[in-house]
């Protein structure tokens, strides 16, 4: 596979559009891709693709990780069009692919292809499991868990996973753990035009959003500092002049590798606590409903000196090692599994989600060249 090959193959799966739950079209791609490359391909029963390549020798095995499925493309002006721009509009040098999905993380995906057929015609030591998985985006590590299982299942044990997230060319070692809670105060219901008879449970709702800055924010040296967000608010009835009296809030807490989420939330209760104490009529309940616990590799594992070595080599200059703002199924692969996780990606994870999605071309073949040498040398070390 050429370096256009490649720069075509990513633009190809720009344009097939995966939302989560319809990564089927993007799954036949790549198998149709990986026919021939692999000694197996296959799509599982959740719809995840898997593949094995053997190696020419005895070795460590090593495991490519990426997702399939994408965000919503929102306001994005031709969201799936692929197009190759000048980074410039964006404050990149070089070409990008712009699209959505394009680095969150389809580039990714089109790296590890790339490499698998380098590995396949070059030949190495040890054996390379593939996995695109599907519902990442949900960060319950659906597709994730399910592709882990089935490998375990066959008998393949993993010395070490890259996750191919993006990390803008570093190497990222793990990332701070996501909670997610549901908050709702209670009121009492009133006609509008006479409110002091009701309690308005948005009213009380803005006591506790006005206390989330005073929480505290422990930091890690490494993942950054914990963060509190108001994701989504509503209210009920919800009807013209009628007060309502119920208030919900989703909010986005992220804790550190080290910490128990008992933590934040005993936070958030001392908050409720304390405006009960405070306002007679306030009354709340706060309910835990996700947790994608924080993982971290240390920098001297062996895997991760390697890897970024390898890096540095093929990128020319400096890489450093760092941590997702964001989760990734990693954090199960790690926790669950207990397989060594590294992220290694094109494209910066400032512009996921967002109508400024693209990737840096030149990164794309750069990861290529990663994914490769590192699964090369990996006897080394593993």
């Amino acid at each position: 596979m050429t370096d256009e090959e490649l720069i075509a193959l990513a633009q190809e799966m720009v344009r097939t559009p995966s939302p989560t739950y319809e990564e089927g079209p993007l799954a036949e791609l790549l198998v149709r891709q990986l026919s021939g490359q692999m000694d197996e391909v296959w799509v599982d029963d959740v719809g995840n693709v898997l593949g094995i390549l053997d190696g020419t020798a005895p070795g460590p095995t090593v495991l490519f990780n990426g997702h399939m499925d994408h965000v919503d493309p929102g306001k994005m002006t031709e969201p799936y069009s692929g197009a190759l721009l000048d980074g410039s509009r964006f404050g990149v040098a070089g070409q990008v692919i712009y699209g959505r999905a394009a680095m969150d993380m389809k580039g990714a995906l089109a790296a590890m292809v790339g490499a698998i057929n380098d590995l396949r015609r070059t030949g190495f030591a040890g054996r390379l499991l593939f996995t695109a998985v599907v519902q990442e985006e949900p960060a319950v590590g659906y597709g994730a868990r399910a592709a882990v299982r089935h490998l375990l299942a066959r008998g393949e044990r993993p010395a070490v996973a890259i996750v191919g997230e993006a990390t803008n060319g570093n190497v990222y070692l793990g990332h701070r753990g996501r909670l997610e809670f549901e908050l709702t105060t209670f009121g009492r219901t009133a006609h509008a035009s006479n409110p002091d008879r009701g309690v308005n449970a948005v009213y009380l709702m803005a006591e506790v959003i006005r206390a989330l800055p005073a929480l505290p924010l422990p930091e890690h040296p490494v993942a950054g500092r914990c963060s509190y967000a108001v994701t989504r608010i509503s209210c009920s009835p919800g009807r013209l002049s009628v007060v309502p009296d119920r208030c919900d809030i989703t909010l986005d807490v992220r804790y550190l590798p080290g910490e128990s989420p008992e933590r934040p939330e005993a936070d958030l209760q001392a908050i409720l606590s304390r405006l009960e104490r405070e306002i007679p009529q306030f009354r709340a309940e706060l309910r835990r409903t996700k947790n994608m616990p924080p993982f971290l590799t240390p920098p001297e594992h062996p895997a991760a000196r390697l890897l970024k070595a390898v890096a540095e080599e093929a990128a020319g200059r400096p890489v450093s090692f760092g941590t997702w703002r964001f989760g990734t199924d990693g954090t199960f692969i790690a926790n669950e599994f207990g397989i060594t996780t590294l992220g290694y990606g094109p494209g910066d994870e400032r512009f996921a989600h967002t109508p400024e999605e693209h990737l840096p071309v030149d990164q794309l073949l750069v990861a290529r060249r990663v994914y490769a040498e590192f699964v090369r040398r990996a006897q080394q070390v593993l």
